[in-house]
């Protein structure tokens, strides 16, 4: 997509995607994704140090911008009154004060994680076509836009750590495991039984999935990975087509050149 907005000149965005386990925040540059920088904590202490890397992060000299997608709704509003507290700028928040990126087609569209439509409009602007976007993080979620650019829906399902935190929650025996695949599908210990069980399941459930999807739709989408545990995987998906980490970043900036645009006239 044409990223220029008008005669607006140059244009600095600061991006943030708040997740439920993490805050990821980036500058935006005529779109690409900039020094990129992850804060392992949505609480109290994690806000902060996003307040530092935003102010580090923004340039006085050219237009700015700082924008805003959240799926923790406590820390949304909370994050964007110190920002402007502190940066004297009020920060545009996806699916509030900026319209989604895309037309979302299911019943209750307010319902949709914004993280995920974000996600969707992102793939759709690499692909130029319609795609599958599978997205893994604490939550592992499988969405399909379609040639119009219009969010259709998807699958959601535990991710790596949700499911070893399960099943050491839930069992009196097996142990939390803190690091993830091993390398050999027979686990010789109890710890490498959980990882590659873990590992291989995914990457069977993810395959069946974007299967079910294309023969749902009658036809084989190009499909998109991303999210903060999709690298350990990309090597037993072999039917992915790209592997975007910053997609949703990608996302963010998307719906503020959008809202940008409609407002230049």
């Amino acid at each position: 997509m044409n990223y220029q907005v008008g005669d607006l000149g140059p244009l600095s965005m600061v991006v943030v995607d708040v997740g439920n386990s993490s805050i990821k925040l980036a500058r935006w540059v005529d779109g690409e994704i900039k020094d990129m920088e992850r804060v392992g904590s949505t609480d109290q202490s994690g806000v902060f140090r996003v307040l530092d890397v935003v102010r580090e992060k923004c340039d006085n000299e050219l237009r700015q911008a700082i924008i805003i997608a959240s799926v923790v709704p406590e820390v949304t509003g909370w994050l964007a009154d110190h920002i402007e507290n502190e940066l004297e700028l009020r920060p545009f928040v996806v699916g509030q004060n900026t319209p989604l990126p895309v037309e979302v087609d299911v019943p209750e569209p307010s319902l949709v994680g914004v993280d995920r439509i974000c996600s969707a409009a992102a793939a759709f602007d690499h692909t130029g076509h319609g795609c599958t976007i599978v997205d893994v993080g604490s939550a592992i979620t499988i969405d399909l836009i379609d040639d119009d650019g219009v969010f259709k829906g998807g699958t959601i399902m535990p991710g790596p750590s949700l499911q070893a935190k399960s099943l050491s929650d839930n069992t009196a025996q097996l142990p939390l495991i803190e690091k993830m695949f091993s390398g050999d599908v027979i686990g010789k210990s109890t710890e490498a039984a959980i990882q590659s069980g873990i590992h291989y399941g995914t990457c069977g459930a993810i395959r069946g999935i974007v299967e079910q999807i294309a023969t749902s739709e009658n036809r084989w989408n190009q499909v998109v990975l991303t999210g903060g545990g999709a690298e350990a995987l990309k090597e037993h998906l072999d039917f992915v087509d790209s592997w975007v980490p910053d997609l949703c970043l990608m996302g963010i900036g998307i719906a503020y050149i959008k809202r940008a645009a409609e407002m230049s006239g």
